[in-house]
């Protein structure tokens, strides 16, 4: 099963995304002490995020969207790949950096095999009852994805980005489990 590193909108407009296998992190998160929790962050964009980030992925890219935005690009340290996107943002003055009030987390994997699509709806669809603070669903080629979408219009505590990320990787890993068995096992 391959995941691909790609926001819906790249994901929609090309049916041909970066394969990225899903492995093992080569880094290790940094501990949790190193940030402090109670730190209420008000311009929520990829620098300010990146610490919290840290604390739950083994690493983590800079990159840019298809509309020239910077998003991360993150490994967890079981190997789950996402994407962690902003939306919403206004350029802040100068020195300030952008504020963005949104927060988006999203991964995709490979469409499966032909001739499951209703067993996979349906595994999706008991994922995603089961699931509500997360959307489950595929794009138009059939891949199924996963995303999460954090408001944060005035900013927010690292310690609960921590808890955003942490609970996004849950889900995330728990979609990936749910819907392994429509994957050939690699040989």
């Amino acid at each position: 099963m391959k995941f691909h590193s790609k926001s819906i909108a790249v994901a929609v407009a090309s049916l041909a995304p970066l394969a990225l296998v899903s492995t093992p992190a080569a880094a290790q998160p940094v501990p949790i002490d190193t940030i402090d929790q109670t730190d209420v962050i008000e311009r929520i964009n990829e620098e300010t995020v990146a610490p919290a980030l840290s604390v739950v992925t083994g690493n983590q890219i800079g990159g840019v969207d298809p509309q020239g935005k910077p998003t991360l690009i993150a490994t967890a340290t079981n190997g789950l790949r996402f994407e962690v996107n902003f939306r919403a943002c206004e350029d802040g003055a100068e020195g300030e950096g952008r504020h963005c009030k949104a927060v988006y987390m999203i991964s995709v994997w490979d469409a499966p095999v032909d001739g499951q699509a209703e067993e996979l709806r349906t595994a999706m669809a008991a994922f995603a009852l089961n699931n509500p603070a997360i959307n489950a669903g595929q794009l138009g080629n059939g891949a199924p994805y996963v995303v999460r979408y954090v408001i944060a219009d005035y900013g927010t505590k690292q310690g609960n980005l921590v808890s955003e990320f942490a609970n996004f990787i849950r889900s995330a890993t728990d979609f990936q489990n749910t819907i392994s068995g429509f994957y050939p096992i690699a040989e």
